[in-house]
């Protein structure tokens, strides 16, 4: 059973950020909260991409509730959907108190990738990525996931980013990877050193594989799709749980 300070903090982590603009639905936000105040492995919290400070924000609280000193981000705060300065990032972490706890890296990930060297309970890949991107985020730093850690794509999902690529075929195909869900448009799932750990979640995977190939040709397509190519997706995409997670749920299914 879950404290009653990470359900109190997962249900209210929507409003800690509810000033800053970012991408991640109420939902998502609450997700990501549990994920982060609720270690399932020894090791940091990583993450990649996190915008205007919502994802690193919600990280560091729940780092903080779970009794740990520090988050690590990255981010260049350079994409095509929004354009910022480290100035405002930092100013952003303040006002929400968390400037102690957040080590901030405005560096593109390839960038610190060969001087990483500490072990992961959750790697948050939030950046948008093309598929190469995406895989040379993964490929980097997955393998200093500990057994029991966390590896989760924010817009997996709706907006056909690479994650999506690398989550159906690099995790829902991997021995290592046990359960595995989607909230809202992130993908998730937890890695398992020993594979039999990770053999009883294969009906599940291979479910939600089934549920996720049928977007792998979006990925590829200009964002200027006709409307029965729009209306293809939709009904995909409906195939697909996207529904809130419930937490005690959850920590059964993962544990």
């Amino acid at each position: 059973m879950l404290d009653r300070a990470i359900t109190d903090y997962v249900a209210t982590a929507p409003q800690l950020v509810k000033k800053i603009p970012g991408q991640l639905s109420a939902g998502e936000i609450r997700f990501l909260a549990l994920l982060g105040a609720c270690p399932l492995a020894e090791g940091e919290i990583l993450a990649i991409g996190c915008g205007l400070g919502q994802s690193a924000i919600i990280l560091a609280e729940a780092a903080r509730l779970a009794g740990e000193s520090r988050v690590s981000a990255i981010d260049p705060l350079e994409t095509k959907f929004y354009r910022t300065s480290l100035a405002t990032i930092e100013a952003n972490l303040r006002s929400a108190r968390v400037n102690d706890i957040v080590d901030f890296h405005q560096v593109f990930p390839e960038e610190i990738s060969e001087i990483w060297d500490r072990p992961l309970r959750l790697l948050w890949l939030g950046a948008e990525h093309s598929p190469d991107g995406a895989e040379a985020d993964f490929d980097e730093y997955s393998e200093y996931l500990t057994d029991g850690g966390i590896v989760a794509f924010h817009n997996a999902v709706k907006r056909r980013d690479g994650g999506l690529v690398v989550f159906t075929e690099d995790i829902l195909l991997d021995e290592h990877f046990g359960a595995a869900g989607v909230c809202g448009t992130i993908a998730w799932a937890r890695y398992h050193s020993d594979p039999a750990h990770a053999h009883k979640f294969q009906d599940q995977k291979m479910k939600l594989y089934q549920q996720l190939t049928p977007l792998l040709p979006f990925v590829a397509q200009d964002r200027k799709q006709s409307w029965w190519s729009r209306l293809s997706l939709k009904l995909h995409e409906r195939r697909i749980p996207h529904e809130d997670v419930d937490p005690e749920s959850w920590l059964r299914n993962v544990a």
